[in-house]
């Protein structure tokens, strides 16, 4: 199954396409899971209506492509705490930029986490660098809270390529059995890069760990 779960619109403030423009761009470049994950201090006031609309797009689209409503929720500063109780209308969140110097406290975001109904992951963030920074293994961590690790092909994050390249830090996470998802960060799709996701969803594949969501998602 290809997948790209980190797709933005123009419910962002940031993105140039609508959800159907976005859903067809991955209709023609064959992907099997294409995920709507709009910025959630964009969406804001508009959340309701951002997922009827993702919704919609899904039912419109069901027979040629699975269609998935995800929200990233930044973490520089900490999102409003009424984000947890819109989750079970969500497929899924990402979680981003954990690893920076102004984002939430680790062990304050792992409580946060547990309030969400929904799958959720962390986007645009250094997994091993926040295990050295608490002096933890973030493998487990992740694993035990049951979170997710975007692999995010949009190439404005070091640690990517680092990953690309790095033999240990693939069999670490090969052997710790952590969920892995494929992220284009798309705001734009005249800049799609159709060979970057499928190579993507083929290291996901090689590690042995890509997320699947439930038939009735």
């Amino acid at each position: 199954m290809i997948m790209d779960l980190h797709n933005h619109t123009t419910y962002s403030y940031d993105g140039s396409n609508t959800p159907e423009e976005i859903i067809e761009n991955a209709i023609a470049h064959n992907l099997d899971i294409v995920g709507i994950c709009d910025h959630q201090f964009s969406v804001r006031e508009r959340l309701t209506e951002y997922i009827r609309h993702i919704r919609l797009c899904r039912d419109k689209y069901a027979g040629r492509i699975r269609v998935m409503c995800g929200l990233e929720i930044g973490m520089r500063p900490s999102p409003p705490d009424l984000l947890p109780s819109v989750s079970d209308e969500l497929d899924y969140c990402l979680f981003e930029c954990l690893d920076s110097p102004r984002g939430e406290d680790l062990y304050e975001f792992l409580e946060w986490r547990r309030l969400f109904k929904c799958k959720a992951g962390l986007a645009h963030t250094d997994i091993f660098s926040l295990s050295a920074r608490y002096r933890l293994n973030m493998l487990n961590v992740l694993k035990s809270y049951n979170i997710f690790w975007e692999i995010n092909i949009s190439g404005n994050y070091p640690y990517y390529y680092d990953f690309l390249t790095n033999e240990e830090k693939r069999r670490a996470v090969a052997e710790s059995g952590i969920t892995l998802t494929i992220g284009s960060d798309t705001h734009w799709i005249r800049e799609y890069n159709d060979s970057k996701i499928k190579k993507a969803n083929a290291l996901a594949e090689l590690l042995g760990n890509p997320l699947v969501f439930g038939e009735g998602i």
